[in-house]
């Protein structure tokens, strides 16, 4: 028998916390997943999106552009440390806001690591 979540059990999800290493600058960050309100908004800059077969985004669809842009958005949401704005993320080294956004989207429960190509 599956346990009753609780109101704190439901809100407690954005409380998580993963660091992740960035090999381009030898350290870690630390992230967390976004909300539903915050997904929102990157999906929002996406426009129309399919969805596959099991409800999520069927991202191998969208316009470099966009995702780059969605992404960069997830990066500068997701990110606990340092803590960074839109335009900080648009000036980090090339890959790097993608493979973070990347990774973010993963604990949110968006995408999984098949579905981007990350940078090593």
């Amino acid at each position: 028998m599956a346990r009753k979540l609780t109101k704190q059990n439901i809100l407690d999800g954005v409380n998580k916390r993963e660091s992740l290493f960035i090999k381009d600058y030898d350290g870690e960050v630390v992230i967390r997943p976004l909300t539903d309100g915050e997904l929102t908004k990157v999906f929002a800059v996406l426009g129309n999106i399919q969805l596959k077969e099991d409800g999520t985004p069927n991202v191998s669809r969208v316009e470099i552009a966009k995702n780059l842009e969605a992404l960069r958005i997830a990066t500068s949401l997701g990110l606990v440390e340092p803590a960074l704005t839109i335009e900080e993320v648009a000036s980090m080294k090339f890959g790097i806001p993608e493979y973070i956004g990347t990774r973010i989207l993963e604990i949110s429960g968006v995408a999984g690591p098949q579905e981007v190509k990350k940078k090593d």
